[in-house]
């Protein structure tokens, strides 16, 4: 079978650089008004921007056709210097469409006075719907929560433990922060093929107040689904590990969430994390974002009888 020219993300890759899932939806409705309030809210701030820019000059260039077409349907001053006609209708639709009304140029007959009555009110509508998709925009909670790029497997109370960092990256304090891992792994049962979440035990899965920084970390014991599967079984079935979190930004009043995973590219088997919390010279915590993902190989220990 030929692979495809362009293979699909893996979950942890669409869930930290995309928003939404790598699957081609066969069959699925599709269609530029379908979910458009949900398109809008998602895209990117350039994209809308330019969205918006794209239809503001289709709309007005719909309406400057309009008028250009009744040929005696504007007024205009004799010292008006816009040319051609087109260009004159084109602006004139723009103060039309904003209400700005500078006074230059001036519907004459029925015709062209209709069709400024229904730009007018489309331009109503325009400002009103953009203004809320502004809003709704800039209303979103966004958690600003720093994950470390790598996880990591090293001992913790003889146990060998997976591990990894979040960090608040705002000054200010999240209540009641609660994290939960997953791990996500193709299983086969009756000759039938599935992808499975199995939640993996923390050692601490909650976080009263938290401000500074988090290392998550669960034990691989008897009971972790990760029991027994090394660096090499991990990549080979494909394994990734999912983590969500929530909680209370305490200065926006509002529920956050915030999301990562790590494939077998971005775990590392035994490595530690290095430290980044420290007291500098006036007393104060510190908190070194520059080795924030930064992991260093565990020390090999010597050989029996070296």
């Amino acid at each position: 079978m030929k692979p495809p020219a362009t293979p699909s993300r893996s979950l942890a890759q669409s869930i930290v650089e995309f928003d939404g899932v790598d699957v081609e939806r066969i069959g699925a409705p599709r269609g530029v008004f379908v979910d458009v309030y949900h398109r809008l809210i998602r895209m990117s701030w350039p994209r809308f921007f330019g969205v918006f820019g794209l239809l503001f000059i289709l709309i007005n260039l719909a309406f400057a056709t309009l008028y250009w077409l009744d040929e005696a349907g504007l007024d205009y001053s004799e010292h008006d210097a816009l040319h051609p006609a087109f260009l004159r209708a084109f602006f004139f639709s723009v103060h039309t469409i904003a209400t700005v009304g500078y006074g230059n140029v001036t519907p004459r007959d029925i015709f062209t006075n209709i069709v400024v009555v229904v730009e007018i009110a489309c331009g109503i509508m325009m400002i009103a719907i953009s203004s809320g998709l502004m809003f709704a925009r800039f209303s979103r909670p966004i958690a600003r929560i720093l994950f470390s790029h790598v996880a990591v497997v090293s001992p913790f109370e003889g146990v060998p433990t997976l591990k990894f960092r979040a960090a608040n990256q705002r000054n200010n304090f999240i209540l009641e922060a609660s994290v939960r891992l997953a791990l996500l792994r193709t299983e086969y049962h009756e000759g039938q093929q599935f992808r499975r979440f199995h939640d993996l035990d923390l050692v601490r899965s909650s976080n009263p107040v938290f401000a500074l920084s988090w290392l998550v970390m669960h034990k691989i014991d008897e009971t972790s689904p990760l029991f027994g599967i090394d660096a090499e079984s991990f990549a080979k079935e494909g394994h990734e590990i999912v983590v969500l979190m929530t909680g209370f930004d305490s200065s926006m009043a509002q529920q956050i969430h915030a999301r990562h995973a790590y494939g077998a590219s971005t775990i590392r088997w035994d490595h530690e994390f290095v430290e980044i919390l420290s007291v500098g010279p006036s007393g104060r915590r510190q908190l070194d974002y520059r080795r924030f993902h930064d992991a260093e190989p565990l020390p090999v220990p010597p050989a029996e009888g070296a």
